[in-house]
């Protein structure tokens, strides 16, 4: 008879969200939800609109107002998106972040 390994307890179905101002929205941070950001990220301003809007959802994209943001602002939203996408504080991702930008100049 084979061993069981029971991982039930091991295994999370909590969403990470972000928050801005009072409201808190929830990140997808399903693998294949990562993975559709990190491409989608990597192709400039244009695919991370669309990285923005998969892991946040219509609604919330909407709300927030992305399309409106500043450039700047628009990389602090996909920092703290990648952040709560990979269990990591704002401060851990941006650093990743700097140093994959600073690894493609």
């Amino acid at each position: 008879m084979s061993k069981l390994i029971n991982i039930t307890e091991l295994l999370s179905s909590e969403k990470p969200c972000i928050q801005i101002g009072e409201k808190s929205y929830p990140v997808n941070d399903g693998v294949d939800a990562v993975i559709a950001f990190e491409e989608a990220a990597s192709q400039g301003a244009r695919g991370m609109i669309t990285a923005l809007e998969a892991a946040l959802g219509k609604n919330a994209y909407k709300e927030i107002g992305v399309g409106t943001f500043s450039l700047s602002n628009l990389r602090v939203l996909a920092t703290a998106v990648l952040a709560a996408q990979a269990g990591l504080s704002y401060e851990e991702a941006e650093a990743r972040f700097q140093r994959s930008a600073d690894a493609t100049e």
